[in-house]
């Protein structure tokens, strides 16, 4: 079964393809925490805390997931939401959780077919076997680092970024980073520790945390000589800046 938390038509808030039109697929369900965000709800009378997906990520939710057992169901669910030659994100949650799904497979292959280009934003820790669907796939890495406060060993698997790396049509990187690890270079510590060890095409981005615009505004000032010094892209969270942190958009 593919559970799903949400489908939505909006513009591409990050990274490489950031203002792009683009349809979201965001599947419910993810192997990391990330508690270190610190972005807290109330759910049922329980308060848990997250990122700011925790209603894809957290199995509490998953009574509010949408449950596909058939590809052409999907298929049409996309393709009403979307308008022209759309991207496709498929994120989360973890979507490589997913990539022995019959259902997301299928969906995939026909919207590959049609020209789409559909780009899947991963945590990069699963490894899991490429097959030629998923070969024509581009991914962005978003990597988790320490201001997560997973387990380095849950959330670093170089094994899973080098797969990726070598059979991805494209990669991107997408740390997340906060004005403390920017001051004390622990940041781009952990980032230099992890690029070390993979070889490949890629680039870099540095993302600034925050759900807020008062957040970012704070750290991403930081990010900014990091992205200079390093030879680095910098992204912002646009849909941050123009809905605010809401679901569905």
């Amino acid at each position: 079964m593919l559970k799903i938390s949400e489908i939505f038509y909006s513009i591409q808030g990050e990274g490489r393809q950031m203002g792009r039109p683009s349809v979201f697929v965001r599947v419910g369900m993810c192997n990391l925490t990330c508690k270190g965000f610190s972005e807290s709800v109330q759910y049922e009378g329980k308060k848990i805390i997250g990122c700011d997906s925790i209603y894809a990520a957290n199995k509490a939710f998953s009574k509010e997931w949408i449950v596909f057992e058939d590809s052409k169901k999907l298929i049409s669910e996309i393709e009403q939401k979307g308008n022209g030659n759309f991207d496709i994100v498929l994120t989360g949650g973890e979507p490589s959780l997913y990539f022995g799904n019959k259902v997301l497979l299928e969906t995939l292959k026909y919207f590959i077919k049609r020209h789409h280009h559909i780009y899947v934003e991963s945590n990069g820790s699963v490894f899991f076997d490429f097959n030629e669907i998923l070969k024509s796939l581009h991914f962005t890495l978003g990597v988790k680092l320490s201001n997560t406060l997973d387990l380095k060993e849950k959330r670093i698997n170089i094994k899973a970024i080098q797969n990726i790396l070598d059979h991805a049509k494209s990669v991107y990187f997408k740390f997340v980073l906060n004005q403390e690890m920017c001051k004390d270079g622990s940041g781009i510590a952990e980032i230099n520790e992890i690029l070390a060890q993979v070889s490949g095409s890629y680039e870099v981005y540095l993302m600034p945390q925050g759900s807020d615009i008062e957040t970012l505004n704070r750290n991403i000032k930081f990010l900014l000589p990091l992205c200079l010094e390093n030879n680095f892209y910098l992204s912002d969270r646009l849909h941050i800046r123009i809905w605010g942190n809401k679901r569905g958009v």
